[in-house]
């Protein structure tokens, strides 16, 4: 009885320690040996550590099914030990689609290079065979060296690679990528603590008429006021937000200032939109429902941003449509920067086109720029379209833009973004026309 019990306690540890330490669909080492082996060397002893992902492995999951993915993970197990850089290196499985590689010493990098380039075209090359079925493989792979915190280094290189579309990145000591990523881990608390204390501030930019001299409109421009009292800028925070679920409320409560500001005022008031907002249904309700409750659609105009490249215009389409019919008006952002298309301009029946920044600040040295932008304001008189020059930052560019039949400009030449209203520009003087 007591070699019975014995046996079963035996069993039964190692049962734990496979649930542990083993992953069950492969019977590799996992996460949690990779970092027990890791306690096992000299804390001064280098170390390399290479981790793989498959691409796209969700989309052979989705086409063949999870049974014919878990052998293709078996597969790819088995692929990668006959690939191993050498004898003494040791492979590992992480949860769903990644796999780790540990070597116990730190390879000239010029080695590194050598191998992760081969096992890239060698995959691609060979491919998978599995139950009867060829398919195409490749990896994304981050590999780190050194003595301590490799495997974040290496999930910091692993999500570079994957970010720039390479094949493979090796983390760089001198990159301080490290300290960018919780630089922005601590904007994201900043964030949130912006929205829970109320810290977005609206700053608004005036439009100038042209013709007029006057200031007819403001675009509105989120900052996070700082502790000290100074102001975040959108660079600062912009694209983190948008990588987290804190973009839409943040949006949600400049454009709600926004209305607040604007409800007893006779001036356009404008608004960004990115393509993330308006795919995002609670803004759009809550869009539509300001327009009704502050009825003030008149002063409303939605910037739409075209540089973000939107790849679905019938969401587009029919949100233009919504807040047309409260008399709400719509500008096409950052036109001419790249993705823009006359024909889309056609379907979308704006009231104003924004010549992007990018072609106005070096008008005045660049014949090209001239071409381009006389080609957008003609196209948009023919459609009947007003046009905003976006950074006017002197004279000179103002004086050239004036003689374009350009309708309004937007620029430091006219105001800077403020969080108080601007009525007359500062710098001009005179009126042209």
């Amino acid at each position: 009885m007591i070699a019975h019990d014995l046996t079963e306690l035996m069993i039964v540890k190692k049962v734990i320690h496979d649930n542990t330490y083993v992953d069950s669909h492969t019977k590799l080492p996992n996460r949690m040996q990779l970092i027990k082996d890791k306690l096992k060397f000299n804390k001064r002893q280098n170390l390399t550590l290479i981790i793989i992902n498959i691409d796209s492995f969700q989309a052979i999951n989705s086409i063949y099914g999870n049974d014919f993915g878990d052998e293709a993970l078996i597969g790819t197990a088995k692929w990668l030990q006959n690939n191993l850089p050498v004898k003494n290196s040791k492979l590992y499985k992480f949860e769903s689609d990644v796999y780790a590689i540990l070597i116990p010493f730190s390879y000239k990098e010029d080695d590194l290079v050598d191998y992760l380039t081969n096992v890239s075209k060698k995959i691609s090359k060979d491919g998978l065979h599995c139950l009867s079925v060829n398919i195409n493989m490749s990896f994304t792979i981050g590999a780190a060296q050194g003595k301590i915190n490799l495997l974040k280094l290496a999930s910091i290189a692993y999500k570079e690679a994957k970010k720039e579309k390479k094949p493979y990145v090796i983390y760089d000591l001198k990159s301080n990528k490290e300290e960018e990523y919780l630089n922005n881990i601590k904007m994201i608390n900043i964030l949130k603590k912006s929205l829970h204390e109320d810290l977005i501030v609206p700053y608004y930019q005036p439009i100038m008429d042209i013709k007029t001299g006057k200031i007819e409109k403001y675009e509105t421009l989120m900052r996070i006021k700082k502790d000290n009292g100074s102001i975040y800028s959108p660079g600062d925070f912009l694209e983190i937000a948008k990588h987290s679920k804190l973009y839409s409320p943040l949006s949600r409560s400049l454009i709600k200032k926004a209305f607040d500001n604007f409800k007893h005022s006779s001036n356009e008031f404008s608004i960004n939109l990115s393509f993330l907002d308006i795919l995002n249904q609670t803004t759009m309700d809550f869009i539509l429902k300001l327009l009704n409750e502050y009825d003030i659609g008149s002063w409303a105009v939605f910037e739409i941003l075209e540089s973000e490249g939107i790849d679905n215009y019938d969401i587009v389409i029919e949100f233009i449509e919504m807040a047309k019919s409260y008399g709400a008006k719509i500008a096409i952002d950052d036109f001419g920067s790249g993705y823009s298309n006359f024909e889309r301009i056609v379907k979308l029946q704006p009231d104003y086109i924004k010549i992007d920044g990018s072609i106005i600040k070096n008008i005045d040295k660049n014949d090209d720029m001239k071409i381009i932008s006389q080609t957008i304001v003609d196209f948009a008189k023919k459609l009947g379209v007003k046009t905003v020059a976006e950074y006017v930052h002197s004279k000179k560019i103002f004086d050239i833009i004036s003689g374009m039949e350009i309708d309004y400009a937007q620029g430091y030449y006219i105001g800077k973004p403020s969080p108080r209203l601007i009525s007359k520009p500062k710098n001009i003087k005179t009126i042209i026309f």
